[in-house]
């Protein structure tokens, strides 16, 4: 005998193959207790209240029909009774169609408003849970950070590039001297003045080494800078130390970046890095999402720009996104970095699934398995291969005049 098993915001029914009423189990009447008994049974666990109907056919020979595969094979390890999976249901199709009518042979004797209000009220209490629950995952967390991490990269560039501008009216040589952002923003920062510079005021700055603090001194001593006042100079500083306390809170954000890594993602993590990995998770929306890509998606994360010009115009397809800032791979010859970004993808979606799915720690164990295919593939292809001569392919014409509106004949006029 076959018992087919449909589920509702009211509760749980068992019917014949004709649709028949044989027994039910009843959700409370409390939107919040129904609500998270739904939630439980779409994720595949078995409730106190199947098991409870499954019990008034213990004594028969019964084959319970589900439409939910997870659940159905949840409930098979559980319980001793024959499982099948059918999807879509016919008979599931029967009940929801007439599901107020079901309710009230239940027993439940529910009017037609009330049942709507009632369905309306549960929806949007699963709702509020379902985003509530995405917002509580750790990786969506780290999603944020690197959007974060990214927005401050943009102010710093920003303001990095205007305080260059502003404090070369004062002291132009500086500029070229100095290339890292921090370390100049640092100086303006500490110093001020070039009238201040000196070795004792440069030693405090720990980015600067000793030569370049003597070549400094004696560039401020005959700059060919603007004089400025204590007025204008005491307004840049301020802009400088809010920026040098941007920097710190980058920083901040990277060791945060860095532990999150360690609790979500432990073998994407110890593959390629925390930065990269959490990178990786933000192109692809979370660490689930990742799992679920093949690894040549993976291999092309950021680089999507240039896949589409590849589709669109013929030109070579990317061989790597993001993950080129490998050092591993931007550090091999150019004819070996496709191949290893190839294998870092492979091991990657594994991690990923692993991480995912599971919370075994195996990263080790594929870094090297990592490790020895980039050995192999260094000695196979220690040369670069003979570049192929370019073909010249003419684009096909477009019809009509590019560039500019289309002339139109005039036909003729014929009397």
């Amino acid at each position: 005998m076959k018992v087919y098993i449909a589920e509702s915001v009211f509760g749980l029914f068992a019917l014949d193959p004709e649709g028949n009423l044989l027994n039910f189990s009843l959700f409370p009447e409390d939107v919040s207790e129904t609500a998270q008994k739904i939630i439980q049974l779409q994720e595949g666990l078995v409730i106190e209240d199947l098991e409870t109907l499954l019990e008034a056919f213990q004594d028969k020979d019964v084959t319970f029909i589900l439409e939910d595969e997870v659940l159905a094979r949840n409930l098979k390890d559980r319980v001793e009774v024959k499982i099948e999976f059918e999807k879509p249901s016919s008979i599931a199709k029967i009940f929801r169609k007439n599901l107020l009518d079901y309710v009230n042979r239940a027993g439940r004797g529910v009017s037609e408003p009330d049942f709507k209000k009632f369905l309306w009220k549960v929806n949007t209490q699963l709702t509020r849970l379902k985003i509530k629950e995405e917002g509580e995952k750790r990786d969506k967390m780290i999603v944020q950070a690197v959007f974060a991490l990214d927005d401050i990269d943009n102010i710093l560039n920003l303001f990095s590039t205007r305080i260059r501008e502003w404090y070369s009216l004062h002291f132009p040589e500086l500029d070229k001297m100095i290339s890292s952002h921090l370390a100049f923003v640092s100086i303006v920062s500490e110093i001020g003045l070039r009238s201040n510079y000196t070795l004792e005021s440069l030693e405090n700055l720990s980015r600067i080494p000793d030569k370049l603090s003597e070549e400094i001194v004696n560039e401020a001593d005959k700059s060919m800078g603007a004089e400025i006042s204590g007025y204008d100079i005491k307004i840049l500083r301020e802009f400088a130390e809010e920026t040098v306390r941007l920097f710190e809170l980058r920083r901040e954000i990277e060791r945060y970046i860095s532990e999150m890594m360690k609790e979500v993602a432990p073998n994407v993590n110890g593959i390629i890095g925390p930065l990269l990995g959490a990178r990786l998770i933000s192109l692809s929306g979370g660490i689930n999402e990742l799992a679920r890509l093949p690894s040549s998606i993976t291999q092309i994360l950021g680089a999507e720009k240039a896949l589409f010009r590849h589709k669109k115009t013929g030109a070579p397809p990317p061989k790597h996104g993001v993950i080129f800032r490998h050092p591993e791979i931007n550090t091999a010859p150019w004819w070996q970095r496709g191949k290893i970004a190839r294998i870092y993808a492979g091991k990657l979606a594994i991690a990923a699934r692993i991480d995912a799915f599971s919370g075994e720690y195996v990263a080790e164990e594929l870094k090297e398995d990592i490790n020895q295919r980039i050995a192999q593939i260094k000695t196979k292809y220690p040369n670069p291969p003979a570049r192929k001569p370019k073909q010249f392919v003419p684009r096909a014409r477009r019809k009509g005049r590019v560039g500019g509106s289309k002339v139109k004949s005039k036909k003729k006029k014929t009397r």
